[in-house]
């Protein structure tokens, strides 16, 4: 079982649809922004954190995209630097 910190569900689980303690991203301004749901075409669940279509990354992952500038969450820098 690979478990979500945040969520505590069962991350290769198929019925884990989506990390429901990851639907907003605080960032350091204390500003609050919607999550991004996962783009992927239905039926492909995301290749790092295993969320369906239309679901929420669990945070960490590397396909979550960053709802300020749309790149990378992880890499992009809008976190700080000590992401």
């Amino acid at each position: 079982m690979a478990q979500c910190n945040w969520c505590k569900a069962d991350m290769l689980d198929l019925k884990t649809i989506t990390c429901e303690a990851n639907k907003t991203i605080v960032f350091p301004d204390k500003k609050v922004y919607p999550a991004v749901p996962y783009k992927g075409e239905e039926g492909n669940r995301c290749h790092d954190c295993n969320i369906a279509p239309n679901g929420y990354h669990h945070p960490g992952c590397d396909m979550e995209r960053c709802p300020r500038c749309s790149g990378q969450l992880i890499t992009c820098g809008c976190l700080g630097e000590d992401d």
